[in-house]
């Protein structure tokens, strides 16, 4: 029999509970049947979310589920691949489960850490004003995840498109000029695939000589399989291998060079790292929204405010390490339970999986002449992970002459011994060429409050000195050895680093030679230089501290160094003195200005004493920061004096810069101008047709497109569109935005009303507004059409052709209206009049709407002189009005006339 018990029953039958509870007397008579149990439609809940709809048998002190392998069924749906809690629920489903009613907020009057139980078993709390299970299982399966939240999910309204982004910069004086473009586009052809293109174009000008060339860096499609693997063929170079998008295979010293072939592989790119590098998960179940206070050793660690549910908490910003977190959960501001659980955060994603790429082809176009002739390219590399904090990698290169190998262990580690408590990361590779090429690379860092990082890399090669003969990227030998410490205290910032390198047979640009290749007015500034030898050593020390004063913000520093450089005659020693001040100026309508100025005074054993100073002012045009204009000056002792003027912008359309710069030299009496530039924007052509918008950064790209739509004719609207990795913008009505993002990024979009206000108008969005999360793959677009309901507000008087108050009439081209009193009133309209049109008994008149003044969104119109006119003369939609409010009038008026005929 399937009975649903009535109100009155369930009232009767918990008042009956609660008397046996706390009276041991025998069953009153009548109410023997509710003693023994009634078969009820229950509802089920694991920590807050519905199973459905069970059979149960209730009685006065217990609940037996009728088909208890059907709610464990559900429950295992939840929590898939547990066998320990499956075998749990098949032994306690079955069987007579206490209701624990006094711990239901509807029976105890919602006291705090009502609707909750702690169990390391299965346990039931029965909610008998409601007929409810909730179901309570142990701690450890709500730290459980599956497998499908740690993928994101493409945004099902994304849809093909081709998302190219430009980048245009360029540099002039009176000797040089130089220009380059940087390109990449990203074109969607399947549902995970896409074509890509990354090229390059520079042009340079040195007096008499130039150079120009162009490269296809990259020219591929790409087909993502599983979210866990991935094709790719056509033109590449390695990037994608180093990050998420192709496993994120760190072989830094293997040669992988551009190819043109295949490659296959394991991809991260759908991996949701922020599920991932949290450390440990710290669940909680909330039966009401609550305050959620994390504690390390009585250290504050985040507050969480959080709904009624299982809550994940949001451990990223938690410090490294292993360490127990107390959670205090607060009801109403008060305490109701504190709960420890143990957590270790190594500070990066954990990986239990292997990730590997293989590619095969040929050289690409950009190689050089002993490159070309290589006949067949072969690389190959997979990360092994030897433990949750440790991997293994190890990659082979293989030409037609030569084959390279390179192995490294990558360890991570986090302490929790009392001071030590910081994450230590440690690194090591070696390289093995046949062709004589031998590499190794050691790297530690240790972040802990203080930091310590070293970082020593070397390459020999059979013969160091003979020129061109080591192929694939490498020429001669070379050693470097770099470790720097850091640590604050008090309200000072220490430094302490040191640097040794040894180079022997190597090119180097320009911009790379020591000084005793400076004076060579041969070379050119993009060709490069052989170098049969170099040594350097470095010591440098330094105290820094920045603090304010008032409304002055001042940072200073003082440094000590020592080098010995073969390039120079003697060893150097010395050291160096900078102050700089900045202070802030707001201004009106969101403008804010900002000054600085700066001296530093250095002085060494091999250098005359150098005195060198700075003072700028930037002014930003607007509250958005991101439009800018200023200038500098720049003095070395008396030497010479370098003044720049510049500006930039960044607008819907892109962004731009450009500097003015002029240097004058005191020894020759001499002026040295220089320009530079630069335009960055990207384009997108889908089914809506052409967008232009901002830069995204040059990656393979996905693009949202926003566009408001208004119910007037006007722009006058102003929507606020953002997304969380910075871009902002302010998007009139009847116009859209692009926003180009990297792909294979989950991005959160907000739109919302915007707090630059136009004179005189207000507006309210009607659909598209709010906060939404999207994921797309390179080459996808999503648009996003937003609503928005224009509103005017009127303030005046109306009168007459007498000039006497118009009362009683009823405007006609309005939205709502308020009289109040001898003739003034306030109105709202949907669009910008220029008339008002009143009906008055049978009468109408004409308003003239001219604005004396505007205030916030109020326009006042003063005084407003109204002429009479007649129906005719009414607008097409005024008079459909008059029309409508009059139609009903004129059917009484019928009914009466009629009624009185047929009394005749």
């Amino acid at each position: 029999m399937k009975l649903r018990l009535k109100p009155l029953a369930i009232m009767t039958a918990s008042l009956l509970a609660s008397f046996l509870a706390e009276s041991a007397i025998t069953i009153p008579e009548g109410f023997e049947e509710l003693a023994e149990g009634q078969v009820i439609m229950t509802e089920v809940f694991v920590y807050g979310q519905t199973l459905g709809v069970f059979q149960s048998r209730v009685d006065l002190e217990n609940v037996q589920f009728i088909q208890p392998e059907a709610v464990a069924s559900a429950v295992n749906k939840m929590f898939p691949d547990t066998p320990e809690l499956s075998a749990t629920l098949g032994q306690t489903l079955n069987r007579l489960l206490p209701r624990n009613s006094k711990f239901s907020c509807s029976s105890n009057g919602g006291a705090p850490g009502c609707d909750f139980l702690k169990t390391d078993s299965v346990e039931i709390i029965y909610d008998e004003n409601n007929t409810i299970v909730y179901l309570f299982l142990p701690d450890r399966y709500l730290r459980h995840k599956t497998v499908d939240t740690e993928y994101y999910v493409q945004s099902v309204e994304s849809r093909n498109a081709f998302v190219h982004q430009q980048n245009i910069n360029f540099v002039t004086d009176k000797n040089y000029q130089s220009a380059s473009i940087q390109g990449n586009g990203s074109l969607g052809v399947t549902e995970n695939g896409y074509l890509n293109i990354d090229w390059s174009w520079m042009g340079q000008r040195y007096r008499s000589e130039n150079a120009h060339h162009t490269d296809v860096h990259n020219a591929y499609f790409r087909q993502d399989l599983l979210k866990r693997y991935y094709l790719q063929a056509g033109i590449m170079d390695a990037r994608d291998i180093f990050n998420n998008a192709g496993g994120n295979i760190n072989l830094s010293q293997l040669p992988l060079r551009g190819i043109r072939g295949v490659r296959a592989g394991s991809t991260l790119a759908w991996m949701n790292m922020d599920k991932l590098s949290r450390g440990t998960p710290i669940n909680v179940f909330l039966s009401r929204d609550s305050r959620v206070d994390a504690y390390r050793n009585g250290q504050l660690l985040a507050s969480f405010y959080l709904k009624a549910g299982v809550q994940e908490l949001d451990t990223r910003s938690f410090p490294t390490g292993s360490y127990g977190v107390t959670l205090q959960v607060y009801e109403d501001n008060q305490l109701v339970r504190t709960e420890s659980v143990p957590f270790t955060a190594t500070g990066q994603a954990t990986m239990n999986a292997t990730h590997w790429f293989l590619q095969v082809g040929v050289p690409g176009d950009n190689q050089s002449e002993e490159d070309r002739h290589d006949h067949h390219v072969i690389h190959a590399g997979i990360k092994i992970p030897l433990s949750e904090n440790a991997s293994v990698t190890a990659g082979v290169a293989d030409f037609s002459r030569a084959r390279f190998w390179e192995g490294a262990i990558d360890w991570t580690h986090g302490f929790n011994f009392g001071l030590i408590d910081g994450l230590m990361t440690v690194r090591t590779s070696y390289l093995y060429g046949n062709e004589g090429s031998r590499g190794n690379v050691q790297q530690l860092n240790y972040n802990d409050g203080f930091s310590l990082s070293f970082y020593r890399t070397s390459m020999t090669a059979a013969d160091c000195n003979v020129q061109n003969k080591h192929r694939y990227s490498y020429n001669g030998c070379y050693q470097s050895n770099n470790v720097l410490f850091s640590v604050p205290f008090s309200q000072w910032y220490g430094t302490l680093g040191y640097s040794r390198a040894k180079n022997e047979g190597r090119y180097v640009y320009r911009h790379e030679l020591t000084e005793d290749y400076q004076e060579d007015s041969l070379i050119l500034p993009w060709e490069k230089v052989y170098q049969t030898h170099s040594r350097s050593q470095t010591w440098q020390a330094g105290l820094s501290r920045s603090f304010s004063l008032n409304n002055l913000n001042l940072s200073t520093s003082i440094n000590a160094f020592m080098r010995n450089d073969s390039g120079l005659a003697n060893r150097d020693k010395g050291m160096f003195f900078t102050l700089a001040v900045t202070q802030s100026h707001a201004q009106q309508h969101g403008k804010r200005g900002t000054s600085s100025a700066g001296v530093e005074w250095r002085t060494s054993k091999n250098t005359a004493d150098q005195l060198s100073y700075h003072a700028g002012y930037s002014l930003y045009t607007d509250a958005s920061g991101r439009n800018e204009i200023g200038g500098s000056v720049y003095g070395l002792n008396t030497d010479n004096v370098s003044s720049t003027l510049y500006g930039r912008t960044d607008g819907q359309y892109g962004s731009g810069s450009l500097t003015l710069s002029d240097a004058w030299l005191q020894r020759t009496h001499q002026h040295a101008l220089s320009t530079s530039g630069n335009y960055s924007s990207s384009l997108v052509i889908d089914r809506a047709g052409l967008s232009l918008g901002r830069w995204g950064g040059g990656a393979p790209a996905s693009a949202i497109i926003v566009g408001v739509e208004q119910d007037d004719g006007e722009h006058n609207s102003l929507v606020n569109v953002s997304l969380d990795n910075g871009s902002s913008s302010d998007v009139h009505g009847r116009r859209k935005a692009l926003f180009t993002l990297p792909g294979y990024q989950e991005t959160a979009l907000k739109v919302g009303e915007s707090l630059s206000i136009p004179d005189g108008v207000s507006s309210e969005i009607s659909k598209g507004t709010g906060t939404k999360k999207v994921f797309m793959t390179p080459g996808k677009s999503i648009n996003r059409k937003v609503h928005v309901r224009t509103r005017y507000t009127w303030l005046g008087m109306l009168k007459d052709e007498k000039h006497q108050p118009l009362e009683g009439g009823i405007p006609l081209n309005v939205i709502s209206w308020t009289p109040l009193g001898e003739g003034r009133f306030t109105l709202e309209t949907s669009k910008r009049i220029k008339d008002l049109y009143v009906m008055k008994n049978n009468a109408f008149w004409q308003c003239g709407m001219k604005v004396e003044s505007i205030r916030d969104v109020v326009r006042n119109v003063g005084t407003s002189l109204c002429k009479s006119t007649d129906f005719a003369a009414l607008p097409g939609t005024e008079r459909k009005q008059v029309e409508l409010m009059t139609a009903g009038i004129r059917q009484k008026i019928e009914q009466t006339v009629m009624a009185g005929k047929n009394d005749e």
